[in-house]
């Protein structure tokens, strides 16, 4: 006779429904609960769940903060004068770092990917809210505003990518290292 198989241990052969504790490796549920695990503290879902846990920042979140500290760079700029200009700079950056410290080692390359799309996004916007003398279609504008803002503002955006990429790779370095 096998001995008695404990509680926390996780079917791989049950399917969700059948005797045996649910759950399995097909099904996307495990039959042992949040609550129930060793290590997970008790949560309660809720709308912030899908940006913030206790382990961090989610991609989404990461994502939030990077843009939103971008965000609020690119309007003092915006609003002070013409173009993104240094505040733009040193808030995007910085959000970029903050979000690859914060964010889930699962979710380092999102931390990485996100700064160019980001910065697109952000330019996009200040070259919107700008009124140019280019002559076309609103289009044509947008896209010379764009080409204009990856141009000079390239030192920024490969400065946040490069931060957030060396960020990144340590944290992952780290982690490999503890062996977690």
């Amino acid at each position: 006779m096998a001995p008695p198989v404990p509680s926390e241990v996780v079917s791989l052969t049950t399917v969700s429904g059948q005797p045996g504790g649910g759950g399995g490796i097909f099904s996307g549920r495990s039959s042992v609960s949040p609550r129930e695990h060793p290590a997970a503290p008790e949560s309660h879902p809720s709308l912030g769940s899908h940006v913030v846990d206790w382990r961090g920042l989610t991609a989404t979140g990461a994502v939030g903060v990077a843009l939103g500290l971008g965000l609020l760079g690119g309007a003092i700029d915006v609003l002070t004068g013409p173009g993104l200009r240094a505040v733009f700079a040193v808030t995007f950056v910085l959000g970029c770092v903050l979000a690859s410290l914060l964010v889930h080692r699962e979710d380092l390359v999102a931390a990485v990917v996100m700064p160019p799309l980001i910065y697109v996004v952000l330019a996009l916007l200040a070259g919107g809210l700008q009124a140019s003398g280019a002559g076309g279609g609103w289009l044509r504008q947008q896209g010379l505003e764009l080409a204009t803002s990856l141009v000079l503002g390239a030192p920024v955006l490969l400065a946040a990518t490069g931060l957030a990429l060396v960020v990144a790779g340590a944290r992952a370095v780290r982690a490999w290292w503890a062996g977690e």
